[in-house]
């Protein structure tokens, strides 16, 4: 009988335990389902929509600053640089002297062209006296006509040796004149590129003039974009370094050639520098409009912001709030751009009464 209460024993046990983990069981599953429970709630909260709608498509292009008018101020004579008359950034008016050019050789051989002339208006008013006489004894038949014909060819050779001195010296001029650099429009001395003391060569660049009252951005764009622009096409330019630097022009130039390297086209616009704001170099973004797209758009204060990223709580037909991570794009006026993330005609949460979580409804 002891024997068979004992084993009776040693059987009740493990039934006992199985039950006691069954019991457990479902008590755990019933607190997490009491769990699940507490956290689904009603929270009140206002909504809005997710909406497609046209939108203006534009094509954005960045540049730079330029010059209307950017000169290169060179010599055609060679020489030592004698004197620079001006520095950077020095504003200089038309015919203002830039640069002197040693003209040693040149006066002397301009003191020889001016010799050259009293020399030669000295014969020819020696050949002219001779011709007066020479014809007054023809008419007294005192010579013969080849006589005379011959004074008149020496008169008329004298007159030619004065044209050419005189036109000797206005060559020795004009060669001074380029050794006298001055600047042929108004502007900005932008980059002095020699010293006093340096050879200047023809053709080498010694200074870069800038006529500044007006300037230009030129920008790049690539090649499925240019063939939507056209000159005269209103644009809209933003210099960021400036504050208020905001320009809405027409597009002035449309270049329909690549830049080999890069493949880009250039566009050009001008803009008015009347207050000098404006310099060589600075950064510009241009924006051109071309049409219209389709675009989803959502109001502001639906989005929120989770670390990196970015998403809007979405509101099913059973009032059940979902969070749904997007891709934003521009923002437009009160509402942003969604590149991705929604299809359109989603119901939205703009704001809430208390902290949403998955799953919690929506009172409205």
């Amino acid at each position: 009988m002891a024997f068979l209460n004992l084993k009776i024993r040693h059987l009740a046990t493990p039934v006992a335990l199985l039950l006691l983990v069954l019991v457990s069981v479902a008590g755990c599953g019933s607190k997490s389902s009491e769990t699940n429970e507490a956290q689904s709630k009603d929270v009140s909260c206002t909504t809005g929509l997710a909406s497609l709608q046209k939108v203006p498509q534009n094509v954005t292009a960045t540049g730079s600053l330029v010059a209307d008018k950017s000169i290169t101020i060179s010599t055609r004579m060679m020489g030592w640089v004698e004197k620079i008359h001006v520095v950077e950034n020095q504003t200089v008016r038309k015919g203002d002297s830039l640069i002197s050019i040693d003209a040693s050789d040149l006066r002397a051989k301009k003191a020889q062209a001016e010799a050259g002339i009293t020399e030669a208006n000295a014969v020819l008013a020696n050949a002219e006296r001779m011709a007066v006489r020479f014809e007054k004894l023809y008419a007294e038949k005192s010579v013969s006509k080849q006589q005379l014909d011959d004074v008149l060819t020496g008169r008329d050779r004298a007159s030619a040796g004065v044209k050419m001195a005189e036109a000797g010296l206005r060559e020795v001029n004009v060669h001074l004149s380029y050794l006298n650099i001055v600047a042929p429009v108004d502007g900005v001395v932008a980059r002095k590129m020699a010293e006093e003391g340096n050879m200047a060569n023809p053709g080498m660049p010694l200074l870069m003039l800038e006529s500044t009252d007006r300037m230009k951005v030129v920008a790049y764009v690539g090649e499925k974009d240019i063939s939507s622009l056209k000159a005269g096409d209103p644009v809209q330019i933003n210099i960021s370094s400036l504050p208020d630097a905001h320009f809405n022009v027409p597009l002035s130039r449309v270049i329909q050639s690549a830049n080999p390297g890069s493949r880009t086209y250039d566009i050009e616009a001008d803009l008015d520098n009347a207050d000098g704001r404006l310099k060589s170099g600075m950064f510009a973004r241009v924006t051109v409009p071309v049409g219209t797209r389709q675009a989803i758009l959502v109001p502001q204060g639906a989005i929120i912001h989770r670390g990196q990223l970015t998403g809007v709580w979405t509101v099913d037909e059973q009032s059940i709030v979902h969070l749904r991570w997007i891709r934003l794009g521009h923002k437009m006026g009160e509402n942003v751009e969604v590149l991705s993330g929604l299809a359109g005609g989603e119901t939205l949460i703009l704001s809430s009464e208390a902290p949403l979580a998955e799953g919690d409804k929506a009172v409205r």
